[in-house]
């Protein structure tokens, strides 16, 4: 049940330590962006799929059109950095006036990619084992640190942070700056 939970929990560091969403979901997830330029970076990626791409000034999407593949955006390096770029123009930089329906993050470790899917990257799925089993061996003191002097000694807890090699294996898959 521990060590569950410590696995559960790790998903939710990661991602807030990349700053985007690791994981792909089993349904289209939507989205709102503030486009800045030709280019706009999606959370979830690599992009599994796109099941639409809507601009508007006022945020009525239930009544625009949604933009064409390879005529009004495309996906830059196949979706695999979660960049689309805008063809002939940029993207609205009104806050929200993007809306994107779509799937993106790599299939979970131990788990078969479907159509179009990503297997995890083997340094996330080693950086997640060996901070898990950090966080296992040491669930009885986790953020325990202790102090001894002549006399005495002093005891407490302490922020926990990643492993070194875990932030380091992490930082390779931070959302890229554009």
């Amino acid at each position: 049940t521990v060590l569950s939970r410590i696995i559960a929990g790790l998903e939710g560091v990661f991602n807030g330590h990349v700053g985007r969403s690791l994981i792909v979901t089993a349904a289209d997830v939507t989205e709102y962006y503030t486009g800045c330029g030709p280019y706009l970076q999606l959370a979830r990626y690599p992009i599994v799929s796109i099941t639409s791409v809507k601009e508007t000034l006022d945020y009525a999407f239930d009544s625009t059109d949604a933009l064409v593949a390879d005529e009004g955006y495309r996906p830059i390096n196949s979706g695999k950095n979660g960049i689309l770029y805008r063809i002939y123009g940029v993207w609205y930089s009104t806050p929200d006036a993007v809306q994107i329906i779509y799937r993106g993050g790599y299939t979970a470790a131990g788990g078969v990619p479907g159509d179009g899917e990503t297997a995890l990257p083997d340094a996330i799925r080693e950086a997640a084992i060996e901070q898990a089993t950090f966080l296992f061996k040491r669930k009885d003191d986790l953020g325990l640190s202790a102090v001894s002097f002549e006399g005495g000694s002093i005891q407490k807890f302490s922020a926990i942070d990643l492993l070194p090699m875990v932030k380091k294996v992490l930082g390779d898959y931070r959302i890229p700056s554009l």
